[in-house]
């Protein structure tokens, strides 16, 4: 049975690494009582694989993973078992059956969306929006094991818009890719926004990143990994397809 897992990295934890979460939720598995199904081979570990990670600092309510099982259980039943075991700031939101045969999630997904909360006290940040929006080349230099490249991450800002604000802070919505393919962190966008409004990032507060949630291409419609157990019965999820 493949279960795919919706949780929460809340504030209490958004200093943890990565690792250190995988670490947490290989014991919380374990202490559970999950019957986590096991690799073959000399060092058998757990069949357990995550969707894109998550930067260090940020929060999220649209974390996944992908839990492989020996035996039957209910979706409601892993979510409070995990839920029973895991350290405050961490918590499963959801979980649903898919089919075994489906790509892993880290192939599949290719969107990510977040919600931005940024302090532009005297900053006209609609004009810097809008000019920083229009441009067709906005360039990153990128380390990777073959060294630096300079990337153009325009075509990977697939929304990027206001949704409120106040006289001290405004927040914004941003759908940005994520995956394997191509990924951009929204750290970055933050600070190469500020950086064309001639902004020191340090002098002003430090942007607050909470992602609201992944996605992948279905068919015409962009839809969560959750929806994934809805296409042959094996679950049922809240959500539908966004509009992107």
């Amino acid at each position: 049975m493949r279960l795919v897992v919706k949780y929460a990295k809340q504030d209490r934890v958004k200093y943890i690494s990565h690792l250190d979460l995988m670490r947490t939720l290989h014991r919380a598995l374990r202490r559970a009582g999950i019957p986590v199904a096991f690799s073959q081979g000399y060092n058998p570990q757990p069949r357990v694989a995550f969707a894109p990670p998550l930067s260090v600092g940020m929060t999220s309510q649209g974390e996944y993973m992908d839990v492989m099982l020996t035996s039957g259980m209910s979706p409601q039943e892993f979510c409070q078992r995990m839920n029973g075991v895991l350290p405050q700031g961490i918590a499963m939101l959801k979980a649903v059956a898919i089919d075994e045969s489906f790509p892993s999630l880290m192939s599949m997904i290719e969107r990510a969306l977040y919600r931005i909360s940024l302090n532009t006290s005297g900053l006209p940040i609609e004009g810097v929006l809008k000019d920083f929006l229009s441009r067709s080349d906005i360039t990153i230099t990128k380390r990777g094991k073959k060294g630096e490249r300079i990337v153009n991450i325009r075509p990977m800002i697939h929304r990027l818009e206001i949704v409120d604000r106040d006289e001290q802070k405004v927040i914004m919505e941003a759908m940005l890719s994520a995956g394997g393919r191509e990924s951009l962190n929204p750290g970055q966008l933050v600070h190469l926004l500020l950086e064309s409004a001639g902004v020191v990032e340090g002098s002003c507060c430090l942007p607050d990143i909470h992602r609201l949630d992944m996605f992948l291409r279905k068919g015409n419609r962009w839809i969560t990994p959750l929806e994934l157990g809805e296409d042959d019965g094996c679950g049922q999820a809240d959500c539908g397809g966004y509009s992107l």
